[in-house]
């Protein structure tokens, strides 16, 4: 068997692991609390039993970022599903798990961005920029740094609305954000922004790596240090928000693609199970969208 290299490391081993780009927490959570199937965002009519997974890091590796994953899984992640808190101190471990998770979107994006550049038009100043931080990052992520210049992680709580624009209503927004899971890297050539975004079922990070003179975040940074945010009187405007907006455009036509005969499927799944559905969070979400 050929040799393989840890993305991180650099090191050669026999075997890399399978590793989740969105974590494994976030994945069994949306599987334990969803009265359907999951699906594939790139065919809706087939159902996954697992989120993106790529061979990437060694044993090591995989085992220096679980320990972050975990940290961040009970303080952040599970305390906000159950609705005990609204409020979350952080630290540098907090910090370190960001990093680790916007990374691996990162290094996997570049790879695509390389060999598809006239496909997705990305100029040789926004790939040197993204090249550039993924080494900073990489750097920090063994221990080499303490920290990392040129980036900014910002986590955005999507909470319940009251309205919303007339065009996006049918977007669902709730259970579009609050159900689903992602992650990928954007470049706005216009704005002059690069970023990674990924939603854990509406704990959603972005991680800038260029931040363009019209981006507005309003209590959303986390810090390389100590600190405290709220899921409250926060405000995404610029490229970011645009970014959001797409999601959940994207996610309505992702929907509209599911052919009639799963939409069968699931219709006969959910009234199979009414009782269970009608007590789930998807349906708590669809009944925010509905008094839209």
């Amino acid at each position: 068997m050929p040799d393989k290299q840890c993305a991180l490391c650099r090191e050669t081993v026999e075997v890399l692991e399978l590793s989740h780009i969105v974590p494994k927490f976030v994945v069994r959570y949306l599987k334990k609390t969803s009265v359907s199937a999951i699906r594939n965002l790139d065919n809706p009519d087939r159902v996954v039993q697992d989120s993106e997974k790529h061979y990437l890091l060694c044993g090591k590796c995989e085992d220096l970022f679980s320990t972050y994953e975990t940290k961040f899984a009970n303080t952040f992640f599970h305390p906000y599903m159950s609705g005990e808190k609204k409020e979350f101190p952080y630290d540098k471990d907090i910090y370190y798990f960001l990093t680790s998770l916007s990374w691996r979107s990162l290094y996997l994006d570049i790879l695509d961005f390389v060999q598809h550049s006239k496909e997705v038009d990305i100029d040789v100043e926004t790939l040197e920029c993204l090249i550039d931080r993924e080494g900073r990052m990489r750097r920090y992520l063994l221990k080499e740094e303490e920290k990392v210049e040129g980036i900014e992680h910002h986590i955005f709580f999507f909470e319940d609305i009251q309205s919303i624009m007339q065009e996006l209503v049918d977007t669902r927004p709730h259970a579009t954000m609050h159900r689903s899971i992602g992650s990928y890297t954007f470049f706005n050539k216009e704005l002059k922004t690069y970023a990674t975004i990924t939603n854990m079922m509406g704990i959603v990070l972005f991680t800038l790596y260029n931040k363009g003179d019209r981006e507005i975040l309003v209590n959303t940074e986390i810090t390389n240090g100590e600190g405290v945010i709220k899921a409250s009187n926060q405000k995404l405007a610029g490229a970011c928000g645009n970014e959001l907006l797409d999601m959940l455009k994207n996610a309505k036509e992702l929907a509209s693609k599911i052919s009639d005969k799963q939409r069968k499927v699931i219709n006969e799944r959910v009234e199979s199970r009414m009782e269970e559905f009608q007590r789930s969070k998807m349906f708590e979400d669809l009944s925010k969208d509905f008094n839209l």
